[in-house]
């Protein structure tokens, strides 16, 4: 088994999922109209209608083709090595903005209905002053998780059945393997602003949502997490950010703000960074 047939499997298993769901949640609904699980919690749903079924159906398809994508084989030199792409801050500057189209994306379907987005992602939050807290807990609860996960051998696990597919993220390898100060501060802005902005506008505050609005919040909470997990396409972190995304959602429907989300992935995001920042010898 490689890491690429979990990735695509788990994919799979997504799609499949949110397509037997949807008419089996309806079914439910026309029996037994009280229990309307998308109407409890604090994340509304009303706002929200059938064109949001071809708005999943689209993130879908964009991270079934990035799913293909990172499983192409890499170019090869004329001698038969893998041929290495240099990384350089025009190419970082463009994956950063090929970083922030799926966030446009959630905005224009939106927008194209006249929703007020402040409103539907809870952002005039009265009670914004407890980020302060709520970021710091959030992330303690998630690295008591990944302790969990950790002390139960489950990386030693990975590394026995995947070997060299269990290997770090590429954005790390890059950070630890450059000594650029400016491909390592746009590094920096990609993981801890555009990352914790950009995937919790798409996958808490629209695919969540909408999930949420056709189905409940349990499915629509799990079904919204392993997504977020399987495109991150890294085996060793699908567990952990499959938790991750599972806290993230809970505190996005506690709060009714995508505040608390983004504050916690953005605070995780910088304090791996600077573990990772000290782990790396003077270069």
């Amino acid at each position: 088994m490689t890491s690429d047939a979990v990735f695509t499997s788990t994919f799979i298993l997504c799609v499949v999922a949110m397509v037997c769901a949807v008419p089996a949640y309806a079914q439910i609904r026309k029996k037994a109209p009280h229990l309307s699980g998308h109407r409890h919690g604090k994340i509304r749903t009303e706002f929200l209608n059938r064109a949001d079924l071809l708005g999943i159906a689209l993130f879908l398809s964009i991270y079934g083709t990035y799913l293909i994508a990172a499983q192409s084989p890499p170019e090869l030199n004329p001698d038969g090595t893998v041929r290495e792409i240099k990384i350089t801050p025009p190419i970082l500057a463009a994956q950063i903005i090929s970083q922030i189209v799926p966030g446009i994306i959630v905005m224009a379907l939106l927008m194209f209905r006249n929703m007020n987005i402040v409103e539907f992602f809870g952002l005039r939050w009265k009670n914004a002053r407890y980020l302060i807290v709520i970021a710091p807990m959030g992330v303690i609860l998630t690295y008591l998780f990944f302790f969990i996960v950790e002390d139960s051998g489950y990386m030693d696990f990975l590394k026995e059945i995947f070997g060299d597919d269990s290997k770090e993220q590429e954005t790390v390898r890059i950070y630890k393997e450059t000594s650029a100060g400016t491909i390592r501060l746009l590094i920096g802005l990609s993981v801890c602003v555009v990352a914790p902005l950009v995937e919790e506008i798409v996958f808490r505050g629209y695919i969540y949502a909408a999930t949420k609005r056709f189905t409940d919040r349990f499915f629509a909470a799990a079904f919204s997490s392993l997504l977020f997990a399987v495109v991150h396409f890294n085996i060793n972190a699908l567990l952990p950010l499959f938790l991750l995304a599972l806290i993230l959602t809970l505190a996005y429907e506690l709060t009714g703000s995508l505040w608390a989300p983004i504050s916690i992935h953005a605070l995780f995001n910088a304090s791996n960074l600077v573990m990772l920042e000290m782990r790396i010898p003077n270069q």
